[in-house]
């Protein structure tokens, strides 16, 4: 596992902020910059790690997944998944989605000390077959 977060670190560019990838393969078996994507397939699964090179601050984060109708003229928002989740003084915390409909997805994690504001945002793609 430390190899994952030290393998993405560096890909990252080495920032101390908390981040978020995402990758059609399971990033504990270790990613290069050639595997990580934002377009997937309908089904397909949706492997994402957020990673923290500092460690989190609290002990449970919140993601919160959050889909854009781009069908609507203003694009509005639906909620789509929220979970909370024991980071267990690690440094990372990975995990999937299989999401079986079109759209764009945006996922963010936050810090149960401050839901405002999250500590990190990723943006993907899900797109029919």
């Amino acid at each position: 596992m430390l190899v994952l977060v030290a393998q993405i670190f560096l890909l990252s560019g080495c920032s101390d902020e908390p981040f978020i990838v995402f990758s059609a393969q399971n990033p504990k078996e270790g990613l290069n910059k050639n595997q990580l994507e934002n377009n997937f397939k309908q089904g397909q699964r949706v492997y994402f790690a957020i990673i923290s090179p500092k460690g989190f601050r609290d002990d449970m984060i919140r993601i919160s997944l959050t889909k854009k109708d781009v069908k609507s003229e203003f694009w509005g928002y639906s909620n789509y998944r929220n979970q909370t989740i024991r980071t267990k003084g690690e440094k990372y915390y990975s995990d999937y989605f299989a999401i079986r409909e079109e759209g764009i997805f945006v996922l963010q994690a936050f810090e149960l000390i401050n839901l405002n504001k999250p500590i990190a945002t990723g943006v993907f793609r899900v797109y029919a077959n």
